[in-house]
């Protein structure tokens, strides 16, 4: 009964992303974790120079759909500053999908999206247009979608990944997925998926007991489920039955370099652990008596996860065989829920850390320089990056809480959903 109780209250530990059962104090060099700056809540319009105007789409009800995805998703990539409406020139209604380059240009707007839609019944024609007024004459990028009412997001989403794509050689993440596990009372959590700006929010997990710790694979999404006797991990494709079990804990699977990596009491104490896609080959990756747990992977197939083997909960790196770890963050005296930019070209790695209380923080493994996202606005953790690294979603405590999203400065925050998630994971390419 002992070791249940042990495995359980490790389980809450963990489930939680919360390793305070890390009680020794921090050593002396850790120094203090950055502030926030000053002037963070500046305007957009203040920040880029670049004003992009998106005039309402033309066409029926599913054309304000289409509106509002494509201006929320300029909006959060902080490349360009979304401009009002009052600021279109006059008469901008009657030119239908073309510009009068000059009035816009004269409006001080660098870029214009234009759309028509027209329908029948559930099925739908969707022209999007980019003009780079500013730039060049004609027509930067036109797109023809056809499909249905539920397709209508994914169009627009598509078209603005191209828009930045035109725009930076590099194209945005829009039609990408969040999951996250949700709290519901006691005993209740379910593993949910959302697109990024939090629509189409659905439950993946069965709808009973704890489901926690979700990440995308090849197979799905990744989760674990709390017993009686412990816990087991699991994914969609198997419908919730084991897939990695054993006596005790097997909690927090991330995919990458073609295998499982996770969090073991298997053998006693926290290890972290990797193992084939079917849950074969299991192999031990660290050694140490104290507690090694959420292993996230990075682009370059190291894997990162949090121990608290120097005397605080820090994060460490080592390669996919175990080898070579290091300690990677040496601000502030607890860290915790390490997530990697995807982009390889980028060592950013971004994290959750407690000073006076929790928040959002990044450091650049190459310089180490770190940037506080978050501060003085409730309880913020669980940090995950967007495929294309423009933006960083994470879990909020203010007003009443919810998933806010932010670019990887702390600047251009926004609410994408509300209730209480917890251990955010973005989808991938």
């Amino acid at each position: 009964m002992a070791i249940r109780l042990r495995f359980l209250s490790l389980a809450a530990l963990v489930a939680a992303v919360l390793p305070i059962a890390f009680a020794r104090s921090a050593p002396a060099e850790d120094a203090p974790l950055p502030e926030r700056p000053v002037a963070i809540e500046v305007d957009m319009q203040e920040r880029v120079t670049y004003r992009l105007a998106v005039p309402p789409v033309r066409g029926g009800e599913g054309a304000r759909t289409v509106t509002d995805v494509l201006r929320f998703d300029m909006k959060v990539s902080g490349e360009v500053a979304v401009v009002p409406d009052g600021s279109f020139p006059r008469g901008y209604e009657s030119e239908g999908l073309d510009v009068r380059r000059k009035a816009w240009t004269d409006a001080g707007i660098q870029g214009v999206i234009k759309g028509q839609l027209t329908s029948q019944g559930d099925r739908h024609t969707l022209e999007l247009r980019f003009y780079e007024v500013g730039r060049k004459e004609g027509v930067s990028l036109s797109e023809t979608y056809r499909g249905t009412t539920d397709e209508l997001r994914d169009f627009a989403h598509r078209f603005g990944n191209e828009v930045l794509r035109v725009l930076t050689g590099k194209p945005g993440a829009f039609d990408t997925q969040i999951t996250f596990a949700e709290r519901l009372g006691p005993g209740r959590k379910d593993v949910v998926v959302m697109d990024y700006d939090g629509a189409r929010r659905r439950r993946v997990s069965p709808a009973e007991g704890t489901s926690l710790l979700p990440s995308f694979g090849s197979r799905g999404i990744w989760y674990s489920r709390l017993t009686t006797f412990g816990m087991f991990i699991t994914n969609t494709r198997a419908n919730g039955a084991p897939v990695i079990e054993s006596d005790g804990l097997n909690m927090g699977a991330t995919e990458c370099n073609g295998r499982l990596y996770f969090t073991s009491t298997r053998e006693g104490n926290s290890e972290i652990y990797s193992s084939a896609l079917d849950g074969s080959d299991v192999k031990r990756l660290t050694q140490h008596p104290t507690i090694d747990v959420s292993p996230t992977c990075g682009p370059r197939g190291e894997i990162a996860f949090v121990s608290n083997r120097q005397g605080s909960p820090q994060i460490f790196v080592m390669n996919a065989d175990g080898s070579n770890p290091r300690r990677v963050t040496f601000k502030g005296s607890h860290n915790q829920t390490p997530a990697f930019c995807p982009d390889p070209t980028r060592q950013l790695l971004a994290f959750t850390g407690r000073d006076a209380g929790m928040d959002i923080f990044t450091v650049d493994l190459q310089t180490k320089v770190y940037t506080r996202l978050t501060q003085a606005q409730g309880v913020n953790k669980d940090p995950t990056f967007s495929p294309d690294c423009r933006m960083v979603a994470f879990h909020s405590s203010r007003g009443g809480g919810g998933i806010w999203v932010t670019n990887p400065d702390g600047f251009n925050q926004h609410q994408v959903a509300s209730g209480h998630a917890e251990t955010l994971r973005w989808s991938r390419r």
